[in-house]
């Protein structure tokens, strides 16, 4: 699993310089996004996940490039953290992971497990939290606040947070 979010966070780094598209980044959310439901529908879940990480990366690339001070990113974090405990705790979250795997997998990226295949051995990584790793990214390089100490910094909260849901059950 540390593996695969290396290359989900390479990924969203190498997607940088699609801050360009300005607003034409939705275009790309919504279009990755549709490709990445459909790529899971027909199981393909690799090229899914790829479809998954451009939208993601795209929709936070673009609320970063709209913040206009870098203060903002303080009330995002602080709002993104206690949507997300309410989230997986009571809320949307906690209701998809009810559902089961059919239902989970199409808003998750799946970070596949050495030595299994990936429908059998993954941890599930929310596109929210890609859009939001995208957004403190692009916000950091942004407002010029240290984007490799962040995104080393994001990777390796991600990577904590994956084994300590492996014993227990989803976090935020």
């Amino acid at each position: 699993a540390g593996l695969s979010l290396a290359a989900v966070a390479w990924l969203v780094w190498s997607l940088d310089p699609l801050r360009a598209l300005g607003h034409r980044l939705l275009l790309v959310a919504a279009v990755g996004l549709a490709l990445g439901g459909l790529l899971t529908w027909l199981g393909l879940l690799p090229l899914a996940n790829v479809a998954k990480v451009v939208a993601a990366t795209a929709l936070g690339l673009w609320v970063a490039e709209n913040l206009e001070h870098a203060s903002w990113v303080i009330l995002v974090a602080v709002v993104s953290a206690v949507v997300d405990i309410a989230s997986v705790y009571g809320g949307p979250t906690r209701a998809l992971l009810e559902e089961g795997p059919k239902v989970v997998g199409y808003f998750t990226v799946a970070l596949a497990w050495i030595g299994y295949d990936i429908a059998d051995g993954y941890t599930a990584l929310g596109i929210s939290d890609v859009v939001f790793f995208s957004l403190y990214l692009g916000a950091a390089r942004r407002f010029r606040l240290r984007p490799v100490a962040s995104a080393v910094a994001m990777v390796a909260s991600f990577l904590v947070t994956i084994v300590a849901a492996l014993c227990w059950e989803a976090l935020p």
